[in-house]
């Protein structure tokens, strides 16, 4: 009988050594041929807005020389939008690209790169990215960059002419903007993207809150809104993250070429959403969409709000960083 235990013994100690070598080499095999990563994103593969993510997976592979593969999933009909970070950051997927929203509260810090007013290369140069990059490592995340550029305005059924007007007024928005409105006095509405329209044809809300301008024409949500005010605030804030873990298994030199690759795409980016707006805001006139300013002291009323009311909450939430992030992301006059 105990002849047969240490048999046994012996057998197991070897079927486990040959499984450990069979891992290796599988493991050395699939370090020759690459990595695939998968990605989820919070729009769909197909929506304007993610047009030039497309062009991001092809420079991956392409610097990579093909080491490097983005197996771009889907969006929310693969993993629900506020389960995708932390799908990301537990492993389930390898990257997400998202907007700050999704993990802000993890961060807070991140609530700047909304309130950047300078250009994501810009941000590079100075040390912001850098500052970035750090914070979001603490959540096992790597920050590559971002994928969208615009900012957003106000949509409504009707001109106003001054902040006052949009006391009660109620606007389709999106937690994000809470604070903000709050300060203005508006009443926010958060209904889904597929109920806006006819919330705004029977009146529920009198218009909505949009970053860019691509999106609502095509929508029908301009039917009923028709005034643009024509004072951006903020900037876009999707990033691309991934997960930091994945991130450590790609080699050094591939890392470096995604990070080069990821800071040239942003440029390309940028360019193309500028255009696609040039073209979006000549086809909002057409269809009878008009742009207008408040005067100046309004406009520089509605502005304060805008940035003071979410550095205010900056400092109760990250006094120690809020003077750094100020500088970094400030335009220089």
């Amino acid at each position: 009988m105990r002849n047969s235990i240490k048999t046994f013994k012996v057998m197991a100690i070897v079927l486990m050594i040959l499984l450990l070598v069979a891992c290796s080499q599988d493991g050395e095999v699939s370090s020759a041929k690459g990595i695939t990563l998968n990605a989820v994103s919070f729009l769909p593969k197909d929506h304007p807005l993610t047009a030039t993510l497309h062009d991001w997976n092809k420079d991956v592979e392409e610097v990579t020389e093909g080491r490097v593969k983005v197996n771009w999933r889907g969006g929310a009909d693969v993993i629900p939008i506020g389960e995708q970070f932390e799908a990301m950051n537990s492993g389930v997927m390898d990257i997400n690209f998202t907007y700050i929203g999704q993990y802000q509260t993890l961060a807070p810090e991140t609530l700047s790169i909304a309130l950047s007013q300078i250009e994501p290369w810009e941000e590079r140069e100075n040390g912001f990215y850098d500052l970035m990059a750090e914070r979001h490592e603490e959540m096992n995340v790597r920050y590559l960059g971002r994928w969208l550029t615009g900012s957003p305005r106000l949509w409504l059924n009707d001109s106003i002419d001054s902040v006052d007007d949009l006391e009660k007024m109620p606007i389709r928005s999106a937690p994000n903007y809470t604070r903000f409105f709050e300060k203005l006095g508006i009443s926010s509405a958060m209904i889904d993207p597929s109920e806006v329209y006819t919330s705004l044809q029977t009146g529920v809300v009198k218009g909505f809150v949009y970053g860019g301008f691509n999106g609502p024409r095509q929508d029908g949500w301009t039917d009923s809104s028709k005034y643009v005010l024509d004072h951006p605030f903020w900037t876009q804030n999707c990033t691309i993250l991934m997960n930091d873990d994945k991130w450590k298994e790609i080699s050094a030199e591939d890392q470096e070429a995604i990070l080069a690759a990821t800071a040239d795409y942003e440029r390309k980016m940028v360019a193309y959403y500028d255009e696609l707006d040039k073209k979006e805001i000549e086809e909002l006139k057409n269809a009878g969409v008009e742009l207008f300013k408040l005067p100046e002291e309004e406009e520089k009323k509605f502005l304060d709000l805008a940035y003071n009311t979410e550095w205010e909450y900056l400092e109760s939430k990250v006094p120690e960083l809020v003077d750094e992030l100020r500088d970094l992301t400030l335009k220089d006059d």
